[in-house]
């Protein structure tokens, strides 16, 4: 109706938020430490329920809801009970070291064609994959080293591949780094990467987010230029 209202308040500013859907619920999360994850489910805003590890974004895949981006445990995968967003000990609940010392930390993450696909970043880079049904079939293979994607709001789907922006700012497909690996002659944004080099603002990488349009055909893609903060 036009009329907005206000169900949250006394969160971090300048904080990069995410939202993801499970069960009823709007689960809430942010790169903050000082924020915990929070859930809203129409009425009630509230912090997650059962005692989940404040992780910084989510996703929903194989009826159960993945963590990641925890500050203290920056290389761990978290999952939930299976169908309950809400359950974070014991049962059907885990988590899953995703190579703990290579230096870089999970900065996104993304359930496609029946696999989750986790980023990891901001230095080396590489992508891996979670296979199998359920938690005690579950399975992590790499799929590349040496490019990521930068943050987890940069992951977007265009028809039946997935794009996201590497530590660089150049714009990469799956299917392309599949076929070519993490060659800079593969990516998307090839015909524009020496103006992405020279005017992309580095400080504020993980700002960046993509919002595709399939009814146009386009993916809308923003990041700070130059000395700009917005």
């Amino acid at each position: 109706n036009g009329t907005f209202l206000e169900v949250a308040s006394g969160l971090v500013e300048g904080a990069v938020p995410h939202f993801t859907q499970f069960d009823d619920l709007l689960i809430f999360a942010n790169d903050a430490v000082a924020d915990v994850p929070r859930s809203f489910d129409g009425t009630t805003w509230q912090n997650l329920a059962g005692s989940p590890p404040n992780f910084a974004f989510s996703v929903k895949h194989k009826n159960w809801h993945f963590a990641a981006g925890v500050d203290a445990a920056p290389s761990t995968l978290y999952y939930s009970g299976q169908l309950d967003p809400e359950s974070w000990t014991g049962g059907t609940s885990g988590s899953i070291s995703i190579d703990p010392n290579d230096g870089d930390r999970i900065t996104g993450m993304i359930s496609h064609r029946n696999e989750l696909f986790v980023f990891k970043g901001p230095y080396k880079g590489s992508i891996h994959r979670i296979t199998g049904t359920a938690e005690a079939s579950w399975a992590r293979t790499t799929f590349i080293i040496g490019i990521g994607c930068i943050a987890h709001n940069t992951i977007f789907r265009f028809g039946d591949d997935l794009g996201f922006v590497s530590q660089y700012g150049s714009i990469h497909s799956l299917s392309a780094t599949s076929a070519y690996g993490d060659f800079f002659e593969a990516a998307l944004s090839r015909p524009i990467n020496s103006w992405i080099r020279d005017h992309l603002n580095y400080n504020r990488l993980r700002y960046i987010g993509t919002a595709t349009d399939p009814l146009r055909g386009v993916v809308y893609i923003t990041m700070s230029i130059d000395a700009n903060s917005t």
